[in-house]
Parts: C-alpha cells; sequence; structure tokens
C-alpha cells in the first residue's frame, strides 16, 4: 500500500483547499490542480498523429474539418441537398486519424460507408481570412477516406441529434501520403476514384464541389482560427456503399499517392 501525506490548508474565502502528496508509484511527474485538489499526475494522453510528406517529412495534425454534402451528386443519394447558403461540416477527433495499411472496423454498425475525399493540410493559421489568404496557408493535399456508421447516422437524423456516433470512433478517418501545394500548384480540377475489391464504386472530379477548397477554408476560418496541422475533408462523390471486414479500398485523385487500406 503506497502511503500518502493528507494536509488540510486554511480556507481561502470560505473554501478549503485540500493538498494531496505523495501518491508514490500510483501517479507521479507533475501538478494538476482540480477544483482545489493539487494532485500529482502522470497522464497518458494521446500524441498528435504525424502524416507523412511526399519529401519524406512527418508533420503533426491538429484538427479535423469533414464538410458533407458537397457534392450535389453524393447529396441526392443521400437525400438531401447542397446547402447553398453555407457549408455544412462536423470534426472528427485528431487521434480518430488512421494512415492504413490496416484500418479497423467499428464496433455499433452493420452499415459501415466509404467516402472517398481530397484532403486539403494547412500550413498556416488565421481567422476571417479572404479567398487569397486561404489560399495561401494550404500546405498540400492528400487523399482520405472517410468511414461512416450509415445505420448509426440514420439514427441520428430520426432523433435530430449530431452525428457523432456516425462519424467519430476509432480509425474513422485514413489519410494518405501528402503532397505539398508546392508540388501540385491549386488543386481544381482532378478526377477522384474509390475501388473496392477492385470494382470501382466511386468516380467524380473535385471540380464537382459545390465549394472548393480555398472557399471552404474562408468560411471556416470565419467561424474560428483555423491553425497549421488542421485537416480538411472536403467532401465525397456519389457512389458510397457498404463495406465489411476484409474489404480493399483503393482511393486515387489524379496528381496525389494513391490510399490503400484492408479493413480488418
Amino acid at each position: 500500500m503506497n502511503e500518502f501525506t493528507l494536509t488540510v490548508v486554511s480556507p481561502l474565502s470560505m473554501t478549503a483547499w485540500i493538498v494531496v502528496e505523495r501518491f508514490d508509484g500510483l501517479v507521479h511527474t507533475h501538478t494538476k490542480i482540480i477544483r482545489g485538489f493539487v494532485i500529482p499526475m502522470n497522464w497518458n494522453s494521446p500524441t498528435h498523429p504525424e502524416f507523412l510528406t511526399t519529401d519524406g517529412r512527418r508533420l503533426p495534425v491538429n484538427r479535423i474539418f469533414c464538410i458533407a454534402k458537397n457534392y450535389e451528386e453524393h447529396a441526392k443519394e443521400m437525400g438531401g441537398e447542397v446547402d447553398r447558403k453555407a457549408p455544412f461540416h462536423f470534426q472528427k477527433s485528431f487521434d480518430a486519424l488512421t494512415f492504413g495499411p490496416d484500418v479497423r472496423y467499428p464496433s455499433h454498425t452493420e452499415d459501415l460507408h466509404h467516402e472517398v475525399e481530397l484532403v486539403a493540410v494547412l500550413g498556416e493559421g488565421g481567422r476571417n481570412l479572404s479567398l487569397k489568404e486561404a489560399e495561401a496557408i494550404i500546405f498540400g493535399y492528400a487523399v482520405g477516406l472517410d468511414f461512416t456508421r450509415r445505420d448509426r447516422q440514420a439514427e441520428a437524423k430520426d432523433k435530430g441529434r449530431p452525428w457523432e456516433i456516425a462519424k467519430n470512433f476509432d480509425d474513422a478517418g485514413v489519410m494518405g501520403v501528402v503532397t505539398p501545394k508546392s508540388e501540385t500548384g491549386l488543386m481544381e480540377n482532378a478526377a477522384i476514384t474509390l475501388d473496392v475489391n477492385g470494382q470501382e464504386r466511386q468516380a467524380g472530379d473535385i471540380n464537382q464541389m459545390a465549394y472548393n477548397t480555398v472557399e471552404l477554408i474562408a468560411f471556416l476560418s470565419s467561424l474560428q482560427e483555423l491553425k497549421a496541422g488542421d485537416l480538411v475533408f472536403t467532401g465525397t462523390p456519389s457512389g458510397v456503399g457498404a463495406v465489411v471486414r476484409g474489404d480493399h479500398l483503393h482511393g486515387k485523385i489524379a496528381g496525389l499517392k494513391d490510399l490503400e487500406i484492408r479493413l480488418i
């Protein structure tokens, strides 16, 4: 049994501050203050994942913004339409991102859907950016996959609830190698496809997006300050569908490194 010392400090403004010390071997390293309790703690927080670039760098991911209903035909196949007033977006936790090649099939779903997307990677941040400023902070691009628990999403829609259970889980997002914009230029036209077990499921062009990457970044910057390492999953073309364990997925965007993964 680890020994510890409990010290009651004189009340300050009617609040008794309790200091708990010497949980040796149980918790240690640094001190955390929580509601008047000063407790040595050893946090086991997840580290930010690092993406790989075509020139061999590894850079940390910050936040993940995902745009929904940004391709007209996909919006239609989901029973909706593009919002012409403003983009619709949600976020995934940074630790929901993986790079493959093995991707875990999540629990609590019998209907996991694939969505291939262009990912824009920010190299700088800012708020209330103009279109020119938004273009300037793009570091590069990658092929991405956004996985969705479609059955859970349908339930959330029916009940008017947020989509988090459908969109944010372990390995909910996959990202390929990032090609710097210095190599691609501003990406406005490029074929985008996804094959599942060698059969084409999704096919389109990024020029079919209702809001292009620059417009999306400028919009997001009006809502909150963007930062280096933020990712913007820009939406998916039509053809989304179910996948199961053992399926091999191959995402391609012209001018970028392919993304290949297997569901396990």
